[in-house]
């Protein structure tokens, strides 16, 4: 494994699940992992270069070789699944609670002939809404 994986291992020896949240350009989806599974998120090839195309082929999405790779092990060698091209993961028990912010702007005018005047109004509204109840 090189510098540039991430593991997170699971210790429970229950028969229970972890549920894991993967953010994708194609879409977010969710995976059951067993127990005791061992998670690593690194390049697919972490030996890759890191900047620069190599004997004329570009680098980027259309190299797999770059591209991010989420695994799962269930042992050191006995490799599950991998998923290319993941922008990140998380345990669901982990929440996430989403902040945005709505900004109202009103303005109006008046003009005689002689003058115009500008007047107007804002309003903003602070939300927070649970990311995993929109699931």
């Amino acid at each position: 494994m090189s510098d540039d994986e991430e593991t997170i291992t699971e210790e429970s020896t229950s028969d229970n699940a972890r549920k894991i949240r993967v953010y994708d350009n194609g879409g977010d989806f969710i995976i059951d992992v067993p127990a005791g599974a061992r998670i690593t998120f690194g390049y697919f090839n972490p030996a890759s270069p890191r900047e620069g195309p190599r004997d004329g082929y570009r680098m980027g999405e259309g190299n797999v070789a770059r591209q991010t790779a989420l695994r799962i092990y269930r042992t050191d060698k006995d490799q599950l699944a991998c998923f290319l091209g993941v922008k990140g993961f998380r345990d669901m028990s982990i929440g996430i609670t989403r902040l945005t912010q709505k900004v109202t702007v009103e303005c109006r005018m008046t003009q005689d002939d002689e003058a115009v005047e500008w007047y107007g109004s804002e309003t903003r509204q602070l939300t927070a809404r649970v990311e995993d109840d929109y699931l």
